[in-house]
């Protein structure tokens, strides 16, 4: 049994997800990259994209939901960031942004400080991120 198997809470945090905003993208991602689950949702909140009902699939990979209406968006900024996706994409161009421009360049986002946090697991997430360092 793996921690994931525990988890209660970001399941229902993708119910509520679904319920609160219809239908949803799961996107996957390599466990070994440079990004850590939070640093890539602290990413995409920078660029008004919320996540929901973040999964651990074993040691090898994560998985979280967007909205459906988000996602081409949010794949296009995984790509652009290097974020080691392991789903089909959506649109296959995303898949050479990261060679077309310089390293660690983004686009700038539209608020300076994205969108705060609204759900428990929100909330949680960067309650954990102040205390630790």
């Amino acid at each position: 049994m793996n921690l994931g198997d525990l988890d209660l809470i970001n399941p229902i945090d993708g119910v509520w997800g679904r319920a609160a905003h219809g239908q949803m993208h799961c996107f996957t991602f390599r466990a070994d990259g440079e990004y850590s689950g939070y640093e890539i949702e602290k990413m995409l909140r920078r660029y008004g994209i919320r996540i929901w009902g973040r999964k651990m699939e074993g040691d090898q990979e994560r998985a979280f939901l967007v909205k459906q209406t988000q996602a081409v968006w949010a794949e296009y900024l995984l790509c652009r960031a290097g974020v080691p996706l392991t789903c089909a994409l959506l649109d296959p161009r995303n898949e050479h942004y990261r060679r077309r421009h310089e390293p660690q360049s983004m686009p700038i986002p539209w608020t300076k400080h994205g969108i705060g946090p609204s759900s428990f697991v929100d909330y949680i997430l960067d309650l954990i991120d102040k205390i630790l360092p």
